[in-house]
This record gives structure tokens, sequence and C-alpha cells, in this order.
């Protein structure tokens, strides 16, 4: 009795030692758990467009005593095949919270996100799921915006009646009539990188301390522009320091401040109530004597508003603050703001006085992500609804803008594998016959020859292993073929400047399950998986990613770290970067009515063909060897610019509604894939930008190059590399051109 009574004590010791071990455990876990705390915030004011570069802003504060160092990864869909794992390393000192900036791409309908830390081990010290999108409007954190939808981003602590646009403004374009959203950005929180703005329609810099912004945040501005996004400046109490880059990059001299008076005509013609002159403390705008393709304000004159341009991209400055204006109160800062906004947007001449236009300024206007704004008209007087054919952030069906159906075409190029190609039916039909004959009669005859017939379950068993074995290395020799990569990329250039940006489309065909990694990177570039999409994208389809993609965010680029692939299928990526400079350079000279160019190829590859096109023509280049320069006498011919194409509305009230958008196209000799990768997501703002130069003195020269490097490697393989290579490039025209 009393072992009986000693042995049960014991067990129940040994219990209670478990479950003091478990709850130990579960502290320690518990404690693993709150040693760190991040906050997230992603967007602008959570407004962002699926599968373009979105900023993100974390904040880290940990109970640490001690300093420390680890990578912090962010890990989220970026569209219906590929997630996007970004890591960066940071170092956390006690009692100091921590800000990291980051930039990914969001999918439309991204259920969460995780966030992992890790120490300088690769320990997982703290993992958080955040939740991004359910179908409760009031959860979301992220809220999309549509192609046919304006997004207006704001900096600075000024918003002068910009917040009351969202509900008295609609965005027009070719794809109709869309919403328009506002989301301001704290100044501490700005993107230090130029993808960080890509989202954006409008950039407004409502007079931000600049003392509070880093020189690389300013810089991102600046290449953000100069890749074709568009900015509104507006001057206040803040003066622009003397070694801004932004100041450095505008087409004018800001004067010191002085009293200026606004003409009555001016201020109607913004929208204002004023039947007299006004007087407003201004910064004097002056065009800089040496301004590349950009100001129109006429030298040697003054104004308080101009428009301009940097780069591909399109600035505007407002030289005063519109609250000094006696009537900029509702409704009319409205109406002030959607003229000043949709000058900005046009890219067109504006000085204090009237504005000018021109036909492409127009057709720029209504094209692909060219939209502007206007006063939201009413669809019933009664009610006082807006019309408008998007249902609003909270719908939770996606159509594919222009830039990303044209790269959904490129994609069909670098898929056009041969061994991606299906095998074909009579492959099949042949191995089944095979076997069935091996099964019925060719068994048969062989075990009856041998008086072997009570065998058949095992020459049955036999005859299906090897055509099993076949079958499986057969596929694999009839899809048998090296690595492969295939690539488009696109140059742009200014002449006569160090403006240069490049887009790259690429696609990694595996013939077996691997980790793959890139070299010949260089820091300043930014990766992206890039998946084929549907027209028509709904929320509540829920895709996985099911392919990863690791890289490392910082010094201003977003490199692969690992790129896991399937056997025998192809990751398709995007890269965009600013490279050292463009492969060929050329000069146009236009003298007693004739025109030539002189073409220098500094590039390792020959220049198969090219174009060069003017306002309302165009003329086709020749080949030039590498390392040569050759002239030619240029035959110009009539070229229509601009072609409209229908486009499906997204209006399900009006399925058969289908508008015709206005798109720039090529030249006979550049149709196929440039057709598509000239207007594709990472080159259509900046295509948008040359043509709109295209009525002034400049020209677009565009070439091909043959057998051109590709602008990266696989480490460590062996591959066949399929790669087309386009150069364009801005060039002025000496001695003028013909207007007649």
């Amino acid at each position: 009795m009393m072992r009986e009574q000693s042995g049960s004590l014991q067990m129940v010791r040994i219990v209670i030692a478990i479950l003091c071990v478990l709850a130990w455990a579960s502290c320690l876990h518990a404690a693993k758990d709150t040693e760190f705390d991040p906050t997230f915030e992603c967007g602008w004011d959570g407004y962002y467009r699926p599968m373009e570069w979105t900023p993100v802003e974390v904040g880290i504060t940990s109970d640490l005593k001690e300093p420390f160092a680890g990578v912090f990864t962010l890990g989220a869909r970026q569209d219906g095949l590929n997630t996007m794992n970004i890591s960066q390393p940071f170092v956390l000192m006690p009692g100091v919270s921590h800000s990291i900036s980051l930039v990914t791409k969001f999918a439309f309908g991204a259920a969460e996100c995780e966030m992992l830390i890790r120490d300088d081990r690769g320990r997982v010290r703290s993992r958080h799921t955040r939740t991004m999108w359910d179908f409760s409007p009031q959860n979301r954190l992220l809220r999309a915006v549509h192609d046919q939808d304006m997004l207006i981003g704001l900096i600075g602590p000024g918003h002068f009646g910009l917040l009351r646009l969202p509900k008295e403004t609609v965005c027009t374009s070719g794809r109709g009539q869309g919403l328009v959203y506002v989301g301001s950005m704290r100044l501490q929180a700005t993107p230090w990188d130029w993808t960080g703005f890509v989202s954006l329609d409008l950039l407004v810099l409502c007079d931000p301390d600049w003392s509070l912004l880093k020189p690389q945040q300013v810089r991102a501005i600046c290449d953000w522009i100069s890749n074709g996004g568009c900015a509104l400046l507006i001057l206040g109490r803040h003066p622009l320091p003397q070694d801004s880059p932004l100041k450095a990059a505008i087409p004018w001299q800001i004067a010191e401040p002085r009293q200026v008076q606004i003409p009555s005509e001016t201020m109607q013609n913004w929208g204002l109530d004023s039947p007299q002159a006004q007087t407003v403390t201004g910064w004097p705008l002056r065009p800089k004597p040496d301004a590349p393709i950009a100001g129109r304000i006429k030298q040697g004159t003054e104004s308080l508003f101009g428009t301009g341009r940097i780069g591909f991209g399109r600035i505007a400055v407002l030289a005063f603050e519109p609250s000094q204006l006696n009537d900029l109160h509702a409704p009319r800062a409205a109406a002030f703001w959607t003229r000043l906004i949709a000058d900005c947007l046009g890219g067109g001449s504006h000085v204090v006085g009237g504005a000018t236009g021109s036909q492409t300024q127009t057709m720029m206007a209504e094209a692909g992500r060219g939209r502007s704004i206007m006063l939201a008209p009413l669809a019933d007087p009664q009610s006082g609804e807006v019309s408008r054919s998007n249902p609003g952030p909270y719908d939770n069906r996606h159509r594919i803008g222009v830039a990303q159906s044209a790269a959904n075409r490129v994609m069909n190029y670098l898929f056009e594998l041969r061994q991606m190609q299906p095998l074909s039916i009579w492959w099949v039909i042949l191995t089944l016959t095979a076997l069935a004959v091996l099964l019925g009669p060719f068994d048969y005859w062989i075990l009856k020859r041998l008086d072997k017939q009570p065998y058949t379950w095992l020459t049955s068993t036999a005859w299906i292993a090897v055509f099993t074995v076949g079958a499986y290395y057969g596929v694999q020799w009839l899809r048998a073929g090296s690595m492969e990569l295939r690539a488009v990329t696109v140059l742009d250039g200014i002449a006569d400047s160090n403006c240069a940006w490049a887009t790259c489309y690429a696609g990694v065909f595996a013939p077996r399950s691997d980790e793959y990694h890139l070299e010949g990177l260089t820091p300043n570039q930014w990766w992206s998986g890039i998946a084929p999409m549907q027209e028509e994208i709904w929320a509540q389809q829920r895709e996985v990613g099911v392919r990863q993609i690791y890289c490392r965010q910082a010094d201003g680029g977003n490199l692969p770290t690992s790129l896991p692939i399937s056997i025998w299928t192809v990751q398709s990526l995007l890269c965009e970067w600013t490279p050292k400079g463009m492969p060929f350079s050329a000069t146009i000279t236009r003298k007693e009515g004739d025109m030539t160019i002189e073409v220098a190829n500094a590039s390792g590859g020959d220049i198969r063909m090219g174009c060069v096109l003017f306002g309302e023509s165009c003329a086709d280049l020749g080949s030039v060897p590498a390392h040569t320069t050759k002239q030619f006498a240029l035959r110009t011919r009539p070229f229509r610019l601009w072609s409209r194409q229908p486009v499906a509305d997204s209006n399900r009230r009006a399925p058969n509604m289908w508008p015709e958008v206005p798109l720039p196209r090529m030249p006979s000799v550049f149709h196929g894939i440039a057709d598509n990768v000239f207007f594709a997501q990472g080159c259509l703002d900046r295509t948008l930008g040359m043509y709109s130069c295209l009525d002034s003195e400049t020209a677009v020269v565009c070439v091909t190059f043959e057998k051109a490097p590709a602008p990266f490697a696989i480490k460590g393989r062996q591959y066949d590399v399929n790669h087309i290579q386009y150069a364009r490039q801005l060039v002025k025209v000496n001695g003028g051109m013909d207007h007649d």
C-alpha cells in the first residue's frame, strides 16, 4: 500500500514538473514575442495602386536593455503569382524607436503581410502578421486606387483647401470618369527612393520645412519627376536651400520675395471671383538662360506660376501661398485647384495671365495614364450624387490599365519558349496505344509461348513500371533544353544631359528546380517579380503568390538575393534603374530645308535599324556598326503619332460602351514587341513625356541593337541569351524645324 502511494506521489511530482517547464517555456516565448513592437503604415494615407511600388513606414520599439543588430523582413503578395520578401538590416538602441522606410508592391486584395525580425545569427526573434484587406471597408489598411482614378500626394503642413477635392472633383481620362483621392504623408516619412512616388499622378509640396528633409529624400523627388512624374511646388515661408537638388533641377531662378500684383483677369482664369487686382507676397520666377527642354516663361519676364520639364517629367511652381487670395474659400477653392492641377498635368505652357496648349497635350491628357481633373458634374440634380464610373476604393473588382495590359503582351514574348509549349496530343495517344498493345496481345503471346500464363500479373506490373519510368524520363527528354534567359530592355535619355533611365523585362527558364542567383547588378536597380494578369481581378479570389522572391533593399536599390524557380517554369522579372549613360548619341541638323542626322554608336553591338520622330512626320535610319559614327540624310514622311484604340469600359451599368483611348504609335519598322514595351509598366510615363516634347524643336531618335549584352547574369549557370535592346533619345534640332 505504501509503495502504491509513493508511486502515485512520484507521478504527481512528474506531472507538476512538466507543467512548470511548459509554463516557463510559454512565458519565455511570450517574452520573446514582446521584445519588439513594430508599427506599420503603408501607401499615401492608405491609398495605393495595386501591383505598383508603394511606400511602407515601419516603426520598431523594444524593451531590450542593450543594442540590437538584426534584419527586418517584410513579406507580402505583390500579384497573383509572386510573393516578395524584402529585407533591410537595422540597429536598435535601447529606449529609442527606430524607423525603417521600405518600398514594395501589393496585390489587389492582398490579405496580409508578415513582418520578421532576425538577429545577426539568423534566428527569428519576432514574427507579426498584419491584416491589410478584408471585406469590411472600415477595417482595410489598404485602399486600392483604380486605373481610371487619380491619386494626389501631399507633403507639407498647409493644404489650402486641397482636401476638398475628393468630394468636389472627378478624374477624366480615355477610360471615362473616375475618383480623385488625396493622400497626405508625414514630412519625416517622405520616401527615400523615387519608387515611393510611382503610384502618384501628382505630388504637391505645400511649403514644407526643407530643413526637416534629408538630401536623399529631395533627390528621390527629383529622380521620380525625371522618370516621368509630375509635381507642384508651392513656395511660402520656407525658401528652397541654395544647395537643394530641386532648386538646381527646376528651369527657373527664384527671386527674393516681394509684393506682386495679380491682375483680376488672371484671378478669373483661376476660377476666382475677383473684380480687381490683388497684391500678394511672392517669389517671382525667371527662366534660367540655359534651361533644357523645359520652362515656357519668356526670357526677360517674371511670373508667379509656371510649368516646365525636369527630364521626362513635369514640374509646376506656384510662387506664393494661396491662402493670401481673398476669394480662396469653398466653393472657390475646388475651382482654383482644379484649374491649377489641370495645367500641371497637361504639361503645357502656362504663365500668370493665360495658358496655351496643343493637340498633343490634349491627347496626352486623355491617354493611358495621362489623367486630368475637372469639377464634378452632377448626375442627379435632386440627389446631388456625382456621376462616376468607379464605385470607389472599396470595390472588390480591379481592371488593369494600359501599362499593365501592355506588360502582359511583353510577357507573352518572354514565355514563347520551345520548352514551354504543351506536348502534342499524339505523344499521349502513341504512348497509351503502345502500353495497351504490350499489356494485351504482346504480353499474352509471350507468356503463351513460354507456357507462363499464370504469371501475367507479374509481367503486367513490370510493363507498367517500365512505362512509368519511361514516361518520366521521356518527358524530360522532350522538354530537355538548356537554361534560357529572355530579356527586353528599353534605354531612354535626353541629349546633352545626364538624364538616362532603363527598364528591363526578363524571363528565366529553369530546366530543373533550384535556387538561382543573379550577378552583375548595380546598387541602384529596383527588381520585382511580375506576372501575367487577368483583365479583371477580384479580391475574393484570394490568389496565393506561389513564387517567392527574396530581395535586400538598401542604398537606393532592391536587389534579389535568391530566386527559387520550379522545374520547367519561367520566372518573369521587372527591373528599373538609372544607367551611367546611353549607348549612342545623335545630332540632328537642319540647313536650307535639308535635314541630316549623325549617329555615333558607342556600344559593342551593331545598331540594326532606327527611326526619327518629329511632330507630324518620321524618317527611317539604317544600320550603324559598333564603335562607329554614320551620317544619314533624313527623308521624312507624314506620320500620325496618335491613334485611338477601343478599351472596354469599366462601368458595369453600361457594358456596351467602348470609349476610344488615344495612344501613341510607333513607325512600322518598330512594329512587334516595341509596340508593347514602350507603353508598358515602367516605360509608359517616359513615352508620354517624350511625345509631349515633339511640338517643340525636339525629335525622338529610336534605335534597336543586335546582340546587346544582357544587363545581368545568372551566377554559376550556363544558359542561352535572347536579348532585345531598344534605346530612345530626345534630341534638339539644330537650326530649327519646319513648321509648314
